[in-house]
């Protein structure tokens, strides 16, 4: 059933976008505000082209053809989604010559614009809940093994022209082009950069054991004979709810926090009891919970500070790095760092540790208090990173963003890993569902 993730995983992005013309939509009704029409024709681009191209042939050639073969009598839903489907291009091209019209005639228009964009953005997302809560389920009743491998390798096609590994590139850039417009608090300003240094490097031995660890506030035990193993260039994710000692576990890899019992051995190095400078210039680098930027110093002289600890040869090139992998920097490079957004605040917050070249990053709840499309790119700066060879250690309250990404996923309940596993095998697991994941 890895097509129902798929699709799932788009319905998701596609979510964030229409939650996002939402609020445009409500700033155009409520303050009046003049359209912002490059960022919102690019929006409408995107769902037109991505759901044309790559969303609906993949519902309508692999999962929706298996069904009317196996059950089109039984599942009338079908009828509905497919005409859903038809309806969608008129709705968008109303909501185009809408748009059009206000933009010209500003402030004229903007009660038939904000009707229709409403219209669309509802019309869509009742669209993704009846696939979600109707369609889905029956198809996981329904379909058989030899079933699923069908529609399992029609949605994998690399070669596909239509949704295939060159068209979801081109997306990808669309989608960064879209966050590096949008305003606050729906955009960011990041960017995919090829050429940048690897992170990754072979060893014979883990990144990161941690063996029966302990660590105590005072007469308190926060943690209790916490074990886990990550792997050089895994992407490890470490879940549980508020005050499961998530943070106390991070504090005590880097440093900061004393472990009482149990040990931390770095790339076959023992660090338990290594000072927490250390451990920094031994390549263990943390982007802590709440961001926690020096607010007076500028952008640029925070991140002359995550290089304090290594060697001056090699920092003005790894400074245009971190420009170009987030443009949204560059532009406030001399700007306080006090005086940005929270999300541009967390990509400083990662850009500053990776100044310390580090072959471990730790992240300590980085989508904490940030937009949806702000997660999304926060994110999507995370699976870069792992593609390039990162080591990284992600502690997540939002489990179902963490688990997706990850390669192997912990749970900790009250200082203990309680599960672990696979990131996409913790997902389907129903004491994770149930309790992190609301379902």
């Amino acid at each position: 059933m890895e097509a129902l993730r798929i699709l799932s995983a788009e319905h998701r992005s596609m979510w964030r976008l229409l939650e996002a013309l939402d609020v445009l939509r409500a700033r155009a009704e409520r303050a009046g505000e003049r359209p912002d029409t490059d960022l919102l024709g690019l929006m409408l681009d995107y769902l037109d082209s991505y759901i044309a191209r790559i969303h609906q042939p993949k519902e309508e050639d692999c999962l929706y053809r298996v069904l009317r073969e196996r059950a089109a009598v039984s599942l009338p839903v079908l009828d509905e989604l497919e005409a859903e489907h038809r309806r969608g291009p008129e709705l968008l091209a109303g909501l185009r010559a809408a748009l059009l019209r206000f933009s010209r005639d500003f402030p004229a228009g903007r009660d038939e614009f904000v009707a229709r964009l409403e219209e669309f953005v509802r019309h869509a997302q009742e669209h993704i809940k009846k696939e979600e809560g109707r369609l889905m389920p029956a198809a996981r009743h329904i379909l058989k093994p030899a079933d699923w491998e069908d529609i399992d390798r029609g949605c994998f096609d690399p070669a596909h022209p239509l949704y295939g590994v060159a068209a979801q590139a081109e997306f990808r850039a669309l989608w960064t082009r879209i966050v590096n417009l949008a305003p606050d608090p729906i955009g960011l300003g990041l960017k995919r950069v090829e050429g940048g240094p690897e992170f990754g490097a072979a060893a014979a031995v883990a990144a990161l054991e941690v063996d029966r660890l302990g660590s105590h506030y005072g007469r308190i035990q926060a943690l209790e004979e916490v074990s886990l193993r990550i792997l050089p260039g895994q992407l490890v994710a470490l879940v549980g709810a508020n005050g499961a000692g998530k943070t106390t576990l991070l504090r005590t890899v880097s440093g900061v926090q004393r472990a009482s019992a149990g040990s931390i051995r770095f790339q076959g190095e023992d660090i338990t009891r290594m000072r927490a400078d250390r451990r920094v210039r031994a390549g263990i680098c943390q982007v802590p919970e709440g961001r926690q930027m020096f607010g007076p110093l500028s952008v640029e002289d925070n991140l002359r500070l995550g290089a304090y600890a290594r060697a001056r040869d090699g920092v003005e090139e790894d400074m245009e790095h971190m420009y170009s992998m987030f443009p949204i920097l560059r532009q406030k490079h001399r700007q306080a760092a006090g005086t940005l957004s929270g999300g541009q605040q967390q990509m400083l917050a990662i850009a500053r540790a990776l100044m310390g070249r580090p072959k471990l990053l730790l992240l300590d709840e980085p989508s904490m208090g940030l937009a949806p499309l702000l997660v999304e790119e926060i994110f999507n700066a995370i699976v870069e990173l792992r593609r390039r060879g990162m080591t990284i250690f992600l502690v997540e309250q939002n489990a179902y963003a963490a688990l997706s990404v990850a390669d192997v996923g912990y749970v900790l309940e009250t200082g203990r890993t309680v599960l672990s596993g696979p990131g996409q095998e913790l997902l389907q697991n129903e004491q994770v569902k149930q309790a992190y994941l609301g379902m």
